[in-house]
């Protein structure tokens, strides 16, 4: 009986384990980094970036691709900048971040001693980032210090300002319509100087303004009430992070209603954020 018939399939047996086996080996080194080089093991670990604020982290997150870099802010969205105390998590975020992101005079940021060569210092321009053309502005500024940060990815940096930037503008157009349609276009109020910049977007008349809840006297809650019924004020808008209840007094001498608008983005986003600020001013209005 011829047996070399038998051995050549054996062999080819063998050999076709072999092949397969180098085969898996291949894969498997492809998917895991086997060559050794940092960077080839798949997706490649995304970058840290830390802001200051909520405005600035959502800003940023929508102008970097999501697959390479992560955002983090630091002062929650429903405190005072001015009062917020750095914690030694936030100092460790910033450690590990590639860039560090922050308003100019903010008083936490300094105690946290960034380091300069990473630390982007954006000046506000006495503006507040949550009025729509501000927010526009900002996302303007942003895209064009991230693209000198980040040139490989500054085609898509302008890709997607444009992006965010109509989608701005949609919101905020729509919600000027929902205010157009409930009458209150133009009425006077009396409001946070926090406040005045989103206040006079959405149409009203700032007939008087004051400042932080500790620096409020019994005679400015006199002197503002005198002129918020002068001007026949139909509400007093204070800003949550400088003071609550800075105008609650203004309000009740007026007998009008007291609403509380926010000054940063909520986890929901910034145009969720700006709708409920609208709704609360026409739903204090309703009642």
């Amino acid at each position: 009986m011829d047996r070399q018939p038998v051995f050549r399939r054996r062999c080819t047996a063998a050999g076709a384990a072999v092949l397969l086996s180098i085969a898996v080996i291949a894969l498997a080194c492809l998917f895991s980094g086997c060559s050794g080089k940092p960077g080839d093991a798949g997706q490649q670990q995304a970058h840290t970036i830390v802001a200051s604020d909520t405005i600035l982290s959502e800003i940023i997150a929508s102008l970097l691709p999501p697959n390479r870099y992560r955002v983090e802010a630091i002062l929650p969205p429903g405190q005072c900048p001015g009062h917020y105390d750095v914690k030694p998590t936030d100092i460790g975020k910033m450690k590990k971040a590639v860039l560090i992101v922050s308003f100019q005079g903010i008083p936490f940021m300094n105690k946290a001693g960034s380091d300069d060569a990473r630390q982007l210092v954006i000046d506000p321009e006495d503006r507040n980032w949550m009025a729509p053309g501000s927010y526009v502005r900002g996302l303007e500024l942003l895209a064009a210090r991230l693209s000198e940060r980040f040139p490989g990815d500054s085609a898509e940096i302008a890709r997607r300002k444009d992006s965010a930037i109509r989608l701005v503008e949609r919101g905020a157009d729509r919600l000027l319509q929902k205010i157009t349609a409930s009458g209150l276009f133009g009425k006077p109020v009396i409001a946070s100087s926090m406040q005045r910049e989103p206040l006079e977007w959405m149409g009203f008349q700032v007939v008087a303004e004051y400042g932080r809840q500790e620096a409020m006297s019994a005679r400015d809650v006199v002197r503002l009430a005198e002129v918020g019924k002068d001007r026949k004020a139909i509400m007093v808008v204070d800003n949550l992070q400088s003071g609550p209840d800075a105008g609650k007094g203004i309000s009740e001498t007026l007998e009008v209603p007291h609403v509380v608008l926010t000054n940063f983005p909520s986890e929901r986003g910034y145009l969720a954020t700006l709708e409920e600020n609208v709704d609360a001013l026409l739903s204090a209005v309703r009642k």
